[in-house]
């Protein structure tokens, strides 16, 4: 998922690409960045096409920027 396509102020789960370090957005996290995370995925980098797996402790929390308005 594109960070493009997040909605201001939610969390999602992210990871750095083991070979080339872009950042992708998996998906949302529902529980707002306080559940654990306990899996493993199996990803493939759409920048330089690495395919490989990410434990938890790969998995990155992040909240998207809040919209700010302009005040008037």
């Amino acid at each position: 998922m594109p960070s493009s396509e997040c909605d201001p102020g939610e969390w999602y789960f992210c990871y750095t690409c083991k070979q080339c370090e872009v950042s992708h957005v998996l998906f949302r996290d529902l529980s707002q960045g306080k559940a654990e995370i306990n899996a493993t995925y199996i990803l493939k980098c759409t920048k330089c096409g690495l395919k490989t797996t990410y434990d938890a402790e790969d998995i990155e929390r992040y909240q998207h920027p809040a919209v700010k308005t302009k005040a008037s």
